[in-house]
């Protein structure tokens, strides 16, 4: 039996990943890759592996953007849960996640060294000197 559901995550691409072509007769780009989904937390903190398929452009555009292992990415599709058949004939199930997109995670900046005397409050903006410039206003 097969489940679809809608699914979006966040996780990290386990492999470097390569631009294929189906062979089914009408030469589709996609990009078939694993990604690691962070599940729990503190000391019950694991992983789970989504095999992901993109096609087309998108999948293009994923590989020209440079996504390789490692890369936190977040993703856009329908969620498949299969049942196969283990070689010892035991039954299982894999799940397969077909994207309709993708973006790059957001993630934390390292903080610039000291330039100018330029430096981040702690919500992420730069601080303003409190001196006015010639219109009245803290820059020129």
């Amino acid at each position: 039996m097969n489940i679809l559901t809608p699914i979006s995550t966040f996780g990290r691409v386990t492999a470097d990943l390569e631009l294929k072509t189906s062979q089914n007769g009408n030469n589709t780009p996609y990009v078939s890759f694993s990604l690691a989904v962070d599940k729990g937390f503190g000391d019950k903190e694991h992983a789970i592996f989504l095999q992901c398929v993109l096609y087309d452009e998108k999948a293009e555009r994923m590989v020209k953007a440079g996504v390789k292992k490692g890369s936190l990415i977040y993703i856009v599709g329908n969620l498949d849960i299969t049942e196969y058949t283990r070689a010892d004939q035991s039954k299982d199930h894999s799940p397969k996640v077909t994207l309709y997109d993708w973006c790059y995670a957001p993630t934390s900046k390292a903080k610039p060294a000291d330039n100018n005397n330029e430096s981040e409050s702690q919500d992420g903006f730069l601080d303003v000197p409190a001196e006015a410039g010639e219109n009245g206003l803290p820059f020129n």
